[in-house]
């Protein structure tokens, strides 16, 4: 009997560590590697040994959660750039109640976001570290819906997505997995397509992220 595949990640940090993976410990792991910790161990070292595993352990703990990105939001940062959907989407707002589907041609979407931990020993910064995580996503076969404006539903289509994290400044991991969308995938709430400033006062949200997205 053949094993079950295993399941398509929905966050950056499950892609890269995997989603049984003790992520903060996995964190760890890659900051003590020679390069990174040499680097990070240099500016922590007139602190006392258990302030200085404190503060790592710290540092990693902050960085699994400024990690924890989900692939759905990320991808869609980059929908929003694509002018077919936005030309759907305005069309849509134009015309309540109607529905647009797009048939997307295969399409790369990137994304990257440099998010950085500040250590502060007695309120004094004595370390800041960086992270860098970059997301590229290669789509094909995807028909998207477009209502009120919103990405509602993705109907089935093929994804790899490779995913880059780097430490100050060294790249440190990179793994890729494979997301099929079988059938119809219905979007909770919808993801917006336009500008804030396009929509209704009643039905505008805020992104969820801030990032760097190219689309090609």
């Amino acid at each position: 009997m053949s094993s079950p595949a295993p399941a398509a990640p929905h966050t950056g940090l499950a892609l890269l560590f995997g989603p049984d993976q003790e992520t903060p410990a996995a964190i760890a792991q890659r900051l003590r590697s020679a390069d990174i910790g040499t680097d990070i161990r240099g500016a922590l070292h007139s602190l006392p040994p258990l302030t200085r595993d404190a503060a790592l352990g710290q540092v990693t703990t902050a960085a699994a959660g400024l990690l924890d990105i989900n692939l759905a939001d990320a991808v869609a940062a980059g929908w929003r750039k694509h002018a077919d959907l936005t030309a759907a989407a305005r069309r849509t707002l134009a015309a309540p109640g109607s529905t647009d589907l797009v048939d997307l041609a295969s399409h790369r979407v990137s994304t990257a976001q440099e998010p950085y931990v500040t250590i502060l020993v007695d309120g004094h910064r004595v370390a800041t570290v960086r992270f860098g995580l970059s997301l590229a996503f290669e789509i094909s076969s995807l028909l998207a819906e477009i209502q009120g404006g919103r990405l509602v539903a993705l109907h089935s289509g093929r994804c790899m997505v490779t995913g880059t994290l780097a430490i100050q400044g060294i790249n440190v991991i990179t793994r890729q997995a494979h997301i099929d969308l079988p059938g119809v995938i219905a979007l909770r709430g919808g993801i917006r397509l336009l500008s804030v400033h396009d929509y209704p006062a009643g039905v505008r949200s805020e992104p969820a992220h801030d990032q760097v997205t190219t689309i090609r």
